[in-house]
Protein backbone atom coordinates (compact mmCIF):
# COMPACT_ATOMS: atom_id res chain seq x y z
CA UNK A 1 0.00 0.00 0.00
CA UNK A 2 0.97 3.69 -1.20
CA UNK A 3 1.15 6.24 1.98
CA UNK A 4 -1.62 8.59 1.64
CA UNK A 5 -0.41 11.84 2.17
CA UNK A 6 -3.34 13.93 3.53
CA UNK A 7 -4.16 17.28 5.01
CA UNK A 8 -6.89 17.87 8.09
CA UNK A 9 -9.84 20.50 8.00
CA UNK A 10 -10.70 20.74 11.60
CA UNK A 11 -8.03 20.04 14.65
CA UNK A 12 -10.34 19.85 17.02
CA UNK A 13 -11.97 16.39 19.31
CA UNK A 14 -13.05 14.83 16.11
CA UNK A 15 -9.89 15.50 14.00
CA UNK A 16 -7.10 15.98 16.18
CA UNK A 17 -8.35 12.96 19.16
CA UNK A 18 -10.01 11.19 17.21
CA UNK A 19 -8.89 10.18 13.71
CA UNK A 20 -5.84 11.75 13.70
CA UNK A 21 -4.13 9.07 15.78
CA UNK A 22 -4.50 6.38 13.28
CA UNK A 23 -1.59 8.29 11.40
CA UNK A 24 0.92 8.39 14.46
CA UNK A 25 -0.08 4.22 14.78
CA UNK A 26 0.05 3.66 11.15
CA UNK A 27 2.77 5.95 9.57
CA UNK A 28 3.30 3.73 6.46
CA UNK A 29 -0.21 4.48 5.28
CA UNK A 30 -0.93 8.14 6.03
CA UNK A 31 1.37 10.88 6.76
CA UNK A 32 -0.27 14.77 7.29
CA UNK A 33 1.14 17.49 5.29
CA UNK A 34 -1.15 20.26 5.70
CA UNK A 35 -3.64 21.43 8.87
CA UNK A 36 -6.25 24.09 8.73
CA UNK A 37 -7.53 25.16 11.94
CA UNK A 38 -8.90 28.75 13.39
CA UNK A 39 -7.66 27.94 16.93
CA UNK A 40 -4.06 29.13 16.82
CA UNK A 41 -3.20 26.77 20.02
CA UNK A 42 -4.71 23.75 18.25
CA UNK A 43 -3.46 24.09 14.68
CA UNK A 44 0.16 24.32 16.32
CA UNK A 45 -0.34 21.43 18.81
CA UNK A 46 -1.09 19.79 15.66
CA UNK A 47 1.53 21.06 13.52
CA UNK A 48 3.76 19.61 16.07
CA UNK A 49 2.77 16.46 16.62
CA UNK A 50 2.46 15.64 12.83
CA UNK A 51 5.93 17.57 11.99
CA UNK A 52 3.98 19.99 9.61
CA UNK A 53 6.01 22.92 7.71
CA UNK A 54 4.60 26.30 8.96
CA UNK A 55 3.64 27.10 5.24
CA UNK A 56 1.04 24.11 5.21
CA UNK A 57 -0.57 25.37 8.37
CA UNK A 58 -4.06 27.37 7.25
CA UNK A 59 -6.19 29.37 9.34
CA UNK A 60 -8.78 28.49 7.49
CA UNK A 61 -9.78 25.50 4.86
CA UNK A 62 -10.42 28.17 2.14
CA UNK A 63 -6.78 28.99 2.26
CA UNK A 64 -6.14 25.47 2.31
CA UNK A 65 -7.63 24.38 -0.63
CA UNK A 66 -6.46 28.24 -2.15
CA UNK A 67 -3.10 27.07 -1.85
CA UNK A 68 -0.66 24.54 -3.78
CA UNK A 69 0.59 21.57 -1.05
CA UNK A 70 1.07 18.14 -1.44
CA UNK A 71 -1.82 16.69 -0.22
CA UNK A 72 -3.44 14.23 -1.99
CA UNK A 73 -6.74 13.60 0.58
CA UNK A 74 -8.52 15.83 2.77
CA UNK A 75 -9.97 14.84 5.55
CA UNK A 76 -12.84 17.03 6.61
CA UNK A 77 -13.07 17.01 10.66
CA UNK A 78 -15.17 20.08 11.75
CA UNK A 79 -18.92 20.07 13.29
CA UNK A 80 -21.06 18.50 11.12
CA UNK A 81 -22.93 21.62 10.25
CA UNK A 82 -19.90 22.91 9.15
CA UNK A 83 -18.80 20.25 6.43
CA UNK A 84 -21.05 22.07 2.99
CA UNK A 85 -18.32 24.50 2.18
CA UNK A 86 -14.82 22.35 2.38
CA UNK A 87 -16.34 19.22 0.85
Amino acid sequence: MRKIKAALIGAGQRGADSYAPYALKHPEEIEFTAVAEPEKERRDAFRDLFGIPERNCYESWEMLLEDENEAEAVLICTQDREHFGPA
